[in-house]
């Protein structure tokens, strides 16, 4: 089963694919990241979702989940991240799950897993993927 967790985060994307068979080992690969430089430019934008359909499709992930950011209030996310929220979510292959930041917190505080990115910027999104591979719901 390979799952992948997505932190999204002013204009760029932050991935980890996670393989579990006897143990978890990260699939992520040399691309752990995807930027679009202009949100407001249809080629960039275009651009990061065939980046990001080509990634899901070459390591064709059970399950996704982007970390569900703030809509409102002082650190509320900015526009760029919805558009790249939604561009993930075309994934027509599998349906891609909004993970909510507590649900999260209380996986890590119940099961408390070993947390292992191979950059510590892959932080939420690989424990967000552990998560993903955890829960069978």
């Amino acid at each position: 089963m390979v799952s992948c967790g997505i932190d999204i985060a002013a204009k760029r994307a932050v991935f980890v694919f996670l393989k579990l068979d006897d143990s978890v080992s990260d699939v992520t690969g040399a691309f752990t990241q995807l930027r679009v430089q202009d949100d407001d430019d249809p080629g960039a934008l275009s651009a990061f979702h065939r980046s990001a359909m080509n990634m899901f499709a070459a390591r064709r992930p059970h399950r996704i989940g982007i970390l569900q950011r703030k809509k409102f209030g002082t650190f509320a996310a900015s526009g760029t991240t919805f558009k790249l929220e939604a561009l993930l979510q075309l994934y027509p292959e599998q349906k891609v799950e909004i993970v909510s930041g507590q649900e999260l917190r209380m996986f890590a505080k119940e099961r408390q897993p070993a947390v292992a990115p191979r950059y510590k910027y892959q932080k939420n999104a690989y424990l967000l993927a552990l998560y993903l591979l955890g829960s069978g719901h």
